[in-house]
């Protein structure tokens, strides 16, 4: 059963250099030991939530208050520095559709690596069904994406992100589709993901939309929980976001 547990968990990014100038320092400082200790800045700071089976969270504060880096947390994007992670289910995180992909790389290819990364095998024909799914010409499938517009590029990341049903969705802000004619298709196919998923925690700005479709929100501000507000139970997606498009 699907289930995410943080317990006191924090996460400290390193800030190389911020406080010294130096070249000689940088490239000795560790050798001889000089100067302070390595600065670092906490991101996350003391976080625990519990999420089980049915768990529709949304995560609210303004820019910096630490939303987008929880998310990348618990999808394993960042370890934490310290306190527990236990997640339990399969996670499908619609973070920034661009992590892990070499532009450089064939679009065949990166597609392989992106399934492989979330554990699943490129069959030709789980290949197949992701190409069809991007209404492409056959043979951009052995381009690099570097040459592929902004649309294309996001019509084969999102189709092969959404390949696959998820336990766990995790969602920055609302996922937007550069190509117009394939928003639709889209939007039909991550309503269906967000139907069917165990657990969805959306970060968003728009505090209306966390209040109609969650059932919990949780307020950070510099990657503390300020404040955690239950909700009643929300109006269905697929209703909301007609709405919204409407």
């Amino acid at each position: 059963m699907a289930s995410i547990t943080l317990r006191d968990v924090c996460l400290d990014y390193p800030l190389y250099g911020a406080y010294d100038f130096s070249l000689k320092r940088r490239l000795l400082g560790r050798l001889l030991r000089q100067g302070s200790e390595m600065r670092t800045i906490r991101a996350i700071d003391n976080v625990s939530i519990e999420a089980k089976a049915g768990a529709r969270i949304g995560l609210a504060g303004p820019n910096g208050s630490g939303k987008s880096t929880l998310l990348r947390l618990i999808a394993g994007v960042f370890p934490a520095s310290s306190g527990q992670v236990a997640i339990s289910g399969n996670i499908v995180p619609l973070l920034g559709l661009g992590a892990g992909v070499n532009l450089d790389f064939v679009a065949a290819d990166n597609i392989s690596l992106l399934l492989r990364i979330s554990g699943r095998k490129p069959t030709p024909d789980i290949l197949d069904e992701i190409w069809a799914f991007t209404e492409l010409d056959d043979r951009m499938r052995r381009l690099p994406l570097r040459m592929f517009s902004s649309g294309m590029l996001m019509r084969v990341l999102f189709a092969t992100a959404t390949a696959f049903p998820a336990d766990i969705l995790l969602l920055d802000e609302w996922l937007s589709v550069v190509d117009e004619n394939f928003s639709a298709k889209a939007e039909e196919r991550l309503l269906k993901m967000v139907e069917t998923a165990a657990i969805v925690i959306i970060a968003s700005h728009d505090h209306g939309l966390l209040r109609r479709t969650c059932n919990s929100i949780i307020n950070l501000d510099h990657g503390r929980i300020a404040s955690q507000i239950p909700l009643d139970a929300p109006v269905p997606f697929p209703l909301e976001l007609r709405e919204k498009r409407a």
